[in-house]
């Protein structure tokens, strides 16, 4: 008798591990605000039949085509372009989703309308999604905006999402906000930041830039940038989702820095690349104790940049990569791929070796 019992109960526990493993990285959950809904001008990528969207108007998977059905656009965005980078090599595509212009991340509260338009989805044609594409933040990053406080909110957004698929091994890809030329919005370093510790904190999550791309207006991609920005999550997909080891991808990441003895000048370091473009010393400043500095020269190795800071520098300092709202943020690597922004505390201590290092995630240290 007890033997039995240990024996359903074993076959109920494998069962239900089986249940709980199901991971399907051909289908993909795509939500966010506005640059996730697409607000370029269209037309977006030709059809391709490899890749397909459901739409929920209709309960049926139709072939992805911008305006995605569901995403709240009647514009191209950055989702069609990615599918259409990956399926080539790793084979047919099914994205779902839902997502809302100008929403902070408390609109997907459970109960909320976030919740209420995505949640259903997901649990009609999303069961076992291997993918889940995050693009928010632009309407969380007023003056004052607390880092913390968004970690915490994307870190259970995260989890119900990945709950509702029934996937716990669920990829995150979360795209790092990229710029804006509205004065005031101070809140959008503030937010790359937190996305980038977010994604640091969770080994099955990856951060993709937007920074760099080029705008259609005030905050929204334009038609060409959305698909740079889609390209690139596709190579970060096929190398850490679909195993294309042979993909270049992450590409430089700003991930330790070096002050000098005399405190005027900092070798800062950029993990996997082989060889630096695009260096700009706009791009870059430090915060001391005295407040903010601007760096008047950067000079560029094959992965080091040796920066020149306009006064000397009182530790404790952190060096930022993608400074204030609207950086160029021009850094590259060889294959194309833009630098995210990245806050680091500036060390003592011998030079470092201009050599790549591992920051598979994206995000660095």
């Amino acid at each position: 008798m007890h033997r039995l019992r240990y024996l359903l109960c074993l076959t109920f526990v494998l069962i239900s591990a089986k249940a709980n493993a199901d991971d399907n990285p051909q289908l993909w959950i795509l939500s966010g605000q506005s640059n996730a809904c697409g607000r370029a001008k269209l037309p977006g990528p030709a059809a391709d039949e490899r890749v397909t969207m459901f739409d929920p108007k209709t309960g049926e998977f139709v072939v992805a085509q911008d305006p995605l059905p569901g995403m709240g656009t009647t514009g191209t965005g950055p989702w069609v372009a990615t599918a259409q980078a990956v399926a080539p090599l790793a084979g047919d595509i099914t994205m779902l989703g839902y997502a809302n212009g100008g929403k902070p991340i408390l609109f997907w509260h459970p109960g909320k309308p976030g919740y209420v338009g995505l949640m259903p989805r997901i649990k009609r044609a999303g069961q076992g999604a291997g993918v889940f594409l995050w693009y928010q933040g632009e309407n969380n990053s007023a003056p004052g905006t607390s880092g913390a406080d968004y970690v915490t909110e994307l870190q259970e957004h995260i989890a119900r999402v990945r709950k509702a698929a029934d996937n716990p091994e669920m990829l995150v890809v979360v795209v790092q906000l990229g710029p804006a030329t509205t004065p005031g919005n101070s809140g959008f370093m503030t937010l790359r930041e937190a996305q980038r510790q977010y994604v640091a904190g969770d080994s099955r999550a990856i951060l993709v830039p937007a920074l760099g791309r080029t705008l259609m207006d005030t905050v929204h991609l334009n038609n060409a940038g959305y698909r740079e920005l889609g390209a690139e999550i596709g190579r970060a997909l096929l190398r850490h989702r679909f195993g294309k080891t042979d993909i270049a991808w992450p590409g430089p990441v700003l991930d330790a820095a070096v002050i000098d003895e005399d405190r005027k000048s900092i070798v800062a370091h950029f993990a996997e690349v082989d060889e630096l473009a695009g260096c700009d010393a706009a791009d870059f400043a430090l915060i001391d104790e005295e407040g903010t500095i601007r760096c008047t020269m950067a000079t560029p190795g094959k992965t080091t940049v040796t920066l020149v800071p306009e006064r000397i520098v009182r530790l404790p300092a952190r060096l930022i990569y993608g400074f204030g709202q609207n950086p160029k943020a021009s850094l590259v690597d060889e294959a194309g791929n833009r630098a995210p922004a990245v806050q680091i505390p500036v060390a003592t201590g011998d030079a470092l070796k201009d050599a790549p290092t591992a920051a598979a995630n994206g995000a660095g240290k």
